[in-house]
């Protein structure tokens, strides 16, 4: 009997999976993601395409849609499936190329012109000799304001200027993209230099040789490079999971005519897809064999055996 003026509390108790119940969780989904991957390693999906949606795996699996979603998730944390904004879950390349980066700026020859081929541009240090890059969709080349800072104030442009700009997304011929190349070219070499304003220009990397044909060759190179998240445009492009860091490297193009900036390149890539080798080089105060005095005067000890 529960006096008057008091509430009876009911204690509810909480109802918790068996191990058992668990146990048979985890396989099911590890079941599903084993024959998922079977399935892509036999061609029914290829590289870049779209797996079902969810609730079609789920039906396929008899299962729930969180153990497909469990089962998807496993996969892209093995980097064979991404999922990618607007499209759904896309499957990875099982082989994606590594590149080593040097500091090497080489002519390209790689490019054909009426089934004949022929050397334009150069092959920057983040592509391979002379192997065939292609195109992934037609690159965009217009005016647009350059809004970030950083970039601005590199092509030495007030933020927000109209630039002409030359957006690619490229890699090597057979692969998915590798890398996504924004270019900004400065108003006055747009100005003097109309092939920078071609798709194309008159083949691949012209418009560079044409900069330079103008009087500013040879032109020089200075790049800074960082790592930083994706955003999720980038992410899609390059195929990769918005949690993958990528590498931006910007490159800075200076004239040999008036030694400013003739355009700004920032490159990103997947930091999966990049090893970057650097030679170390020994200041003046490291240069072998060491002698008994540096830059910042003697040393603090005196040598082995020296007494005052």
């Amino acid at each position: 009997m529960v006096p008057v003026g008091c509430v009876r509390v009911n204690k509810i108790q909480q109802i918790r999976p068996t191990r058992g119940a668990e146990h048979v969780g985890s396989a099911r989904y590890n079941e599903i993601a084993d024959d998922l991957l079977r399935r892509i390693d036999a061609g029914e999906w290829q590289s870049g395409e779209t797996l079902p949606q969810m609730e079609k795996l789920a039906s396929h699996y008899g299962a729930s849609r969180n153990a497909v979603a469990r089962a998807v998730g496993k996969l892209a944390r093995e980097g064979r499936l991404v999922s990618v904004p607007r499209r759904g879950t896309v499957v990875r390349p099982k082989h994606r190329k590594t590149v080593i980066r040097t500091d090497l700026v080489k002519r390209n020859s790689r490019h054909a012109r009426d089934g004949r081929e022929f050397t334009g541009g150069y092959s920057f240090p983040a592509a391979m000799g002379n192997e065939l890059w292609v195109h992934h969709g037609k690159p965009d080349v217009g005016i647009a304001p350059l809004n970030d800072p950083r970039l601005a104030h590199m092509l030495n442009v007030p933020v927000g200027e109209p630039v002409m700009r030359r957006l690619r997304v490229t890699g090597p011929e057979g692969e998915p993209a590798f890398q996504i190349s924004t270019t900004w070219i400065h108003p006055r070499i747009t100005a003097e230099v109309p092939e920078v304003e071609e798709p194309y220009g008159t083949g691949p990397g012209a418009w560079i040789d044409a900069i330079e044909a103008k009087g500013h060759g040879p032109l020089e190179w200075l790049e800074r490079r960082r790592v930083r998240m994706p955003t999720t445009d980038e992410a899609k492009s390059l195929l990769i999971p918005v949690e993958l860091p990528v590498w931006e490297i910007v490159r800075i193009s200076y004239s040999a005519k008036d030694e400013n900036a003739v355009d700004v390149t920032q490159v990103i890539i997947a930091g999966d897809r990049m090893e970057e080798i650097s030679r170390l080089r020994r200041d003046e105060s490291a240069q072998w064999p060491h002698r008994d005095s540096g830059p910042d005067g003697p040393p603090v000890a005196p040598a082995d055996g020296a007494r005052e």
